[in-house]
């Protein structure tokens, strides 16, 4: 098989791979909607180590179903977070100092209750924000991020969705 036959192949895999990850974004939406109406939680460990169950024997398609699940989780926290606009100027106004968001976040080296350090690491790996300070702690199970923020307003927002998230799924 020649290398043009090949790309043209991986096109059209990639193709089909970005039908199937948009119907299951609108899942997310569903969900995300859903959990609105219950007052449910979005972060929900037990329902991922199920899924990460079923793949366990393909490492890399399990790598690559851990990051579309963080992808569909901050999705359903910007589907809950849009609900309330007062919130981010009070996340202004109290948690930015001097253009910085200071994170001091407790993982859970089990993951039965929160993320662990890895999958917070690769949350904020993720964020467009700028990192000043990052450092893990292995010992202690704690993570300390500081991001540097701007006035923009998507890049508060950012910061907002990502101080929301990591909040909601450390200990």
């Amino acid at each position: 098989m020649n290398l043009e036959k090949i790309r043209k192949d991986i096109n059209e895999i990639d193709d089909k791979m970005k039908d199937l990850f948009d119907a299951r974004m609108e899942c997310t939406k569903a969900v995300a909607e859903t959990k609105l109406d219950t007052g449910d939680s979005i972060y929900k460990p037990e329902r991922e180590k199920e899924m990460y169950e079923r793949f366990k024997d393909n490492p890399y398609y399990l790598d690559f179903l851990k990051k579309v699940v963080q992808i569909s989780r901050r999705r359903q926290y910007e589907l809950f977070l849009a609900e309330d606009t007062k919130v981010l100027r009070e996340f202004v106004t109290s948690d930015l100092k001097g253009g910085k968001l200071e994170l001091t976040l407790k993982a859970d080296e089990k993951s039965k209750k929160g993320l662990c350090i890895k999958d917070i690491l690769s949350i904020i790996s993720a964020s467009k924000l700028d990192i000043e300070r990052l450092e893990a702690d292995g010992e202690n199970d704690t993570v300390f991020v500081t991001f540097k923020v701007t006035e923009d307003e998507d890049l508060l927002k950012e910061a907002y969705l990502i101080k929301y998230m990591l909040e909601a799924e450390t200990l």
